[in-house]
């Protein structure tokens, strides 16, 4: 699954004063966190500790939800979503690609016949579903089938875009662009459109196995034994490798973790 079914809190506060939830205010929001941790830990009664002081950073504020730029890169996202649809479409053939990413074995669990179809599937749900809930807050009737004038997944995209700037100022704005920005994220790898799932060289330090597999943009990298599914930082990665490629350079083998499945 890409990405979970849009969720409106109708009773969320719509208001000018509020931060853009985009990424314009990424390192606001770390600092605030930072700041909260900070304070929760301050012991008053400690004199060697200092009340933290609140974070300097200024965020960028909702017009009324998203700020200008995060409103343009929805827009754009939104429509790249339909060359998106295209890459999937074209690789909707019925035939699993292949590589490295297939289950290896001992899982239960039967793979479906072509997941780029899959995904196409789920993309139009997503679309359709936020066409539906915008005609809902509007009051409007049902629209017609889809997949007449164009392919169904363009036909919501250019339907959803004439109507973005109503959308973007209703109830429904923080949800929608959340909802498409990380759509438009998961699809990208998805698709395999711009960034590259790579296997790494080296063993699976748990189970042993070379399935250890790098997106490219990812802070991780992951064992795809599903008995295993072991996650590893880069950092950790790193250093893992070094340590392996050190055992190997003496003439030992390289022994599995102590404790892995």
């Amino acid at each position: 699954m890409l990405a979970l079914l849009p969720l409106v809190h109708h009773n969320s506060p719509m208001s000018s004063e509020e931060p853009c939830p985009g990424p314009c205010n990424r390192r606001y929001r770390e600092a605030r966190d930072t700041y909260r941790q900070a304070l929760a830990d301050y012991d008053p009664l400690d004199s060697s500790q200092s009340r933290p002081d609140p974070p300097e950073t200024v965020p960028w504020q909702g017009e009324p939800v998203w700020c200008p730029a995060c409103a343009s890169r929805i827009m754009q996202k939104l429509a790249q979503l339909d060359y998106l649809a295209g890459i999937l479409a074209a690789a909707a053939d019925g035939h699993r690609p292949s590589g490295g990413l297939e289950r290896v074995s001992g899982s239960q669990e039967q793979p479906s016949p072509s997941q780029a179809g899959d995904d196409l599937d789920e993309m139009f749900g997503m679309l359709s579903t936020w066409e539906e809930i915008y005609r809902g807050l509007k009051g409007w009737r049902s629209g017609p089938p889809h997949g007449e004038l164009a392919s169904r997944e363009t036909e919501c995209i250019n339907w959803l875009q004439r109507h973005l700037k109503g959308i973007l100022a209703s109830e429904a704005a923080g949800d929608f662009g959340r909802e498409i920005l990380q759509w438009h994220r998961e699809g990208t790898g998805s698709a395999k459109a711009g960034v590259r799932t790579l296997r790494k060289p080296m063993r699976c330090p748990s189970c042993r196995m070379l399935v250890l597999f790098w997106t490219e943009g990812e802070k991780n990298v992951y064992c795809k034994n599903v008995a295993c599914a072991r996650v590893l930082s880069l950092a950790e990665y790193e250093i893992e490798a070094e340590r392996q490629a050190a055992i190997l350079k003496s003439g030992q083998e390289v022994p599995a973790e102590a404790g892995a499945a």
